[in-house]
C-alpha cells in the first residue's frame, strides 16, 4: 500500500482509471491521495458519459425522418426513446450534484449510475433491436433515484453547514460598500451568547476595520485600473485612426498601380505596332537592295524595248512594206456612194499621200 502512495499523480490515476466507476468511488476511504485522485476519476467519467450519450442522441437523431408519424414505426424509434429517457435522467443527476461539484465541494459520488450508464449506451450501439425503454433502464432509475435520495438527505446538509462556517470564518474576504462598523462593549457583552463559535466584538471590530482597509485599498486599485483603461481607450482610438489613415492610404496606392498598368499596357501595345511597322520597312529594304544587286534591272529592259521598237521604225525598208500593204487594203475596199465613205477615202489618200512625201524625204537626203 505505501508504494502505491509513493507513485506519481499520473501513475496512480492510470492505474485506477481501469477500474469500474462504482470500484473508484469505493477506493475513496484508503487514504487523502486516492480521494482526491478518485474525485477527479469521477468527476471526468460523467463529463465523458455526458458527451458520450450526445453523440449517440446525435447519430440516432440523424437517421430518423423528420415527421413524428413516421418515426414510430422507424426501427431506431426505440433507440431514440431510450436515449432520451437517459438525457433526462441525466439532467436530474446534474442538477443534484454538478452545483456542488463546481464549487469544489464535493465530486460525483455515485459511480455506478456512470457504470450503469455507459452499459445501456453500448447496449443501445450494439443491438439492433434493444429492449423496451422500461426494462433496460429499470437499474438506471432506482439507483439513480436512490443516489439523489441519499445526497439530498445525507450529504447536502453537512455541505450546507460547510458552507455557512466557511462564509464566517473567512468573512474578511467579503467587501462592505464603505465606513467602519463599531459594535459596542455593552452590546456585544449581551449578546456574545448569541454568536456562533463563541466571536467576541473585538475579533468583530478588528475584522471589520480589516474590511474597510481593504475597501479603501480597492477603491485606490479600481480608480488606477480605470485611468489604465482609459488610456489605453485613447490609444486604441489613436491606433485606429492610424489604420483608417493607413487604408485610403493602400486605396490611393491601388489606384495608381492600377493606373500604371493600364498605361504600361497602351505603352507596350505601341511597341508593338512600331515592331511591326520597323520589321516591314526592314523587309522593303531588303528587297530594294536585291533589286539593285540584279544586272537587268526593268528600267533596263524597258529601255531596250524602246531601242529595239525606234531601229524598227529607222529601217526604209520594214516602212515601204508596210506601207504596200495598206494601199493593197485601201484598193481592195469597195467602192460606196454613201458620203461617209467618200469622206473616209478623201482622208486615208490624204493620208497616204503625206505618209509618202515624208518616206521619200529621208531617201533623197541619203
Amino acid at each position: 500500500m505505501l508504494q502505491l502512495i509513493n507513485l506519481p499523480d499520473v501513475v496512480l490515476e492510470t492505474i485506477l482509471s481501469n477500474l469500474t466507476y462504482d470500484e473508484i468511488a469505493r477506493n475513496r476511504i484508503v487514504c487523502k491521495q486516492f480521494d482526491r485522485t478518485c474525485k477527479m476519476l469521477l468527476n471526468r467519467g460523467f463529463n465523458l458519459m455526458e458527451k458520450y450519450h450526445g453523440q449517440c442522441l446525435r447519430a440516432v437523431k440523424s437517421q430518423l425522418p423528420r415527421r413524428e408519424s413516421e418515426r414510430r414505426s422507424h426501427p431506431l424509434a426505440r433507440h431514440c426513446d431510450i436515449l432520451t429517457a437517459i438525457e433526462t435522467r441525466i439532467s436530474m443527476l446534474s442538477m443534484t450534484f454538478i452545483k456542488y461539484v463546481d464549487l469544489n465541494l464535493c465530486c460525483f459520488i455515485p459511480g455506478k449510475v456512470i457504470d450503469e450508464i455507459f452499459r445501456v449506451l453500448r447496449l443501445i450501439r450494439d443491438s439492433k433491436t434493444p429492449p423496451r425503454a422500461h426494462e433496460i433502464l429499470q437499474e438506471l432509475r432506482d439507483i439513480s433515484s436512490m443516489a439523489m435520495e441519499h445526497f439530498d438527505e445525507k450529504i447536502l446538509p453537512d455541505l450546507k453547514h460547510n458552507i455557512c462556517t466557511s462564509v464566517v470564518s473567512n468573512v474578511t474576504s467579503y467587501e462592505l460598500p464603505s465606513g467602519s462598523l463599531m459594535i459596542s462593549h455593552h452590546t456585544a457583552n449581551a449578546n456574545t451568547s448569541s454568536l456562533p463559535h463563541s466571536f467576541s466584538s473585538e475579533k468583530l471590530n478588528q475584522t471589520f476595520k480589516k474590511i474597510y482597509c481593504k475597501t479603501r485599498k480597492n477603491r485606490l486599485s479600481v480608480l488606477s485600473v480605470k485611468g489604465q483603461i482609459s488610456k489605453l481607450k485613447l490609444r486604441m482610438k489613436r491606433q485606429g485612426f492610424q489604420m483608417r489613415l493607413q487604408s485610403l492610404k493602400l486605396q490611393e496606392q491601388a489606384k495608381k498601380i492600377h493606373d500604371q498598368d493600364t498605361q504600361l499596357a497602351e505603352m507596350r501595345k505601341h511597341l508593338e505596332e512600331w515592331e511591326q511597322k520597323i520589321g516591314d520597312l526592314t523587309a522593303e529594304l531588303s528587297r530594294a537592295r536585291e533589286e539593285t544587286q540584279k544586272p537587268d534591272t526593268i528600267e533596263n529592259c524597258k529601255r531596250k524595248h524602246i531601242d529595239h521598237i525606234n531601229t524598227h521604225d529607222n529601217d526604209p525598208i520594214q516602212t515601204k512594206e508596210l506601207q504596200a500593204k495598206k494601199r493593197k487594203l485601201i484598193v481592195e475596199r469597195k467602192s460606196s456612194s454613201d458620203a461617209k465613205d467618200m469622206k473616209f477615202k478623201k482622208f486615208l489618200s490624204d493620208l497616204l499621200g503625206t505618209g509618202q512625201s515624208k518616206d521619200c524625204i529621208p531617201s533623197t537626203s541619203q
